[in-house]
């Protein structure tokens, strides 16, 4: 093994094209790891870009307590060795030949000839536990550009890892974040109910949120918000927004409209307004039989009606969003359910395309809503999702509830 090695002098020539070489390399590794963004992207991304850059047989990235083969056996237990001095002394192992391996580690003379590597390097990845193994099924003389390539690689897929370790850290405390702040549906009789939510394609977490509440006398409430943004910021807002609202519908017996004032009174006394958009829908019995919605819009996309037969009406009515200005006037509006139709509340990224302006949105929405016999609330809201583009620019949601009676 050798650990360090005479400088070897080399014709102006060489140098100049081991140079040129040298810097293209590192550029490509450099994009490469660029690209990555999770631990995953970079401990794929590591072994083949090892393989093609440096004409070696075998590559991996061996982190301690991570298996660093995907199918163990003699690869694992071989690697672990081999690294293990690099991880622990902080410093990079140059095995050229078989001979430097058996001196330094006589016990892997089975598991190196079953493999058949005949060189190693092992170099630790700064400020991690861990080190990227290389291996040639044939000798190698590692000169000092080779050498600086080798610890310059190191160094870039260090930073790769620690910047995807940061990435996956962030985004599980924002996916927990969201995951606690998106309502589980209530069980209730009669009521079909579905509710979906997905976050804009460059984010995890957002501002869109929906509700439901079951009150007195078998009234449901509704509630569907969005929040300005979509990032951590946008989801911090919504879910102060979203529980004071919730509070007031368990604690008042007043309309929709008032209280979407009183929510709005709170979002204007409690610091900097939070601009949002919301509905809130009443789902109850209505004088003459049947049933009944009352409503009130904080500039919010229109509360959609589904009829059995395939007829859609968008339930218009809409004031101002909420954080625009103090004591807005707010008004709930009233329309009868007929038995089997559905409602659906969405947030404007179902209808909102960069191709297309928000009124051809709407269109294309009810024209694929105008279908009879869609099935279950659930079935609605997969068929509407499965036809979203996947580099949506804001975050979906949605929710549906179906009348009781005939389909």
């Amino acid at each position: 093994m050798l650990t360090e090695r005479n400088p070897v002098k080399l014709e102006p020539a060489v140098q100049s094209d081991a140079a040129l070489r040298r810097s293209r390399l590192l550029l490509h590794a450099s994009e490469a790891l660029a690209a990555t963004s999770t631990t995953a992207d970079v401990l794929v991304t590591v072994p083949a870009l090892l393989r093609d850059a440096l004409s070696a047989t075998h590559a991996a990235v061996v982190l301690a307590g991570i298996t660093p083969s995907p199918r163990g056996g003699t690869a694992g237990s071989v690697s672990d060795a081999l690294t293990g001095r690099a991880i622990s002394d902080r410093h990079s192992q140059y095995y050229e030949s078989p001979m430097d391996l058996m001196v330094v580690h006589p016990g892997l003379a089975d598991g190196l000839d079953e493999l058949g590597w005949q060189a190693v390097v092992c170099a630790p990845l700064p400020d991690l536990a861990g080190a990227v193994l290389i291996a040639w099924d044939e000798p190698q003389t590692f000169y000092v550009f080779d050498r600086a390539v080798i610890a310059t690689l190191a160094l870039y897929i260090g930073q790769a890892l620690d910047r995807a370790v940061k990435h996956d850290a962030r985004a599980a405390i924002t996916e927990t974040l969201q995951s606690a702040m998106m309502s589980q549906l209530p069980d209730v009789d009669d009521y079909d109910l579905a509710a979906y939510y997905r976050a804009a394609a460059s984010q995890r977490v957002g501002g869109d949120w929906y509700d439901v509440i079951p009150g007195p006398n078998d009234r449901l409430a509704l509630v569907i918000g969005d929040v300005v943004g979509h990032d951590t910021a946008a989801a911090a807002k919504m879910g102060q927004l979203r529980n004071m609202l919730r509070a007031y519908l368990v604690d008042r017996r007043e309309p929709p409209s008032a209280l979407l004032r009183r929510l709005d009174a709170a979002n204007h006394a409690l610091g900097e307004p939070t601009m949002a958009t919301a509905v809130v829908a009443f789902i109850d019995r209505a004088p003459n039989g049947g049933h009944r919605l009352r409503w009130s819009n904080a500039g919010h996309p229109p509360p959609v009606v589904i009829q059995p037969d395939g007829e859609v009406r968008a339930l218009t009515g809409n004031d101002m969003l909420l954080g625009a200005r103090r004591g807005n006037p707010r008004h709930t509006y009233t329309a009868p359910l007929a038995a089997g139709s559905t409602v659906l509340l969405h947030t404007d990224g179902l209808v909102e395309n960069r191709a297309h302006n928000i009124d051809e949105g709407f269109a294309r929405l009810y024209r694929r809503l105008s279908i009879r016999n869609f099935g279950m609330p659930r079935d609605l809201l997969t068929r509407l999702a499965g036809e979203m583009p996947g580099d949506r620019a804001d975050d979906i949601a949605m929710l549906a509830v179906r009348i009781p009676g005939r389909l």
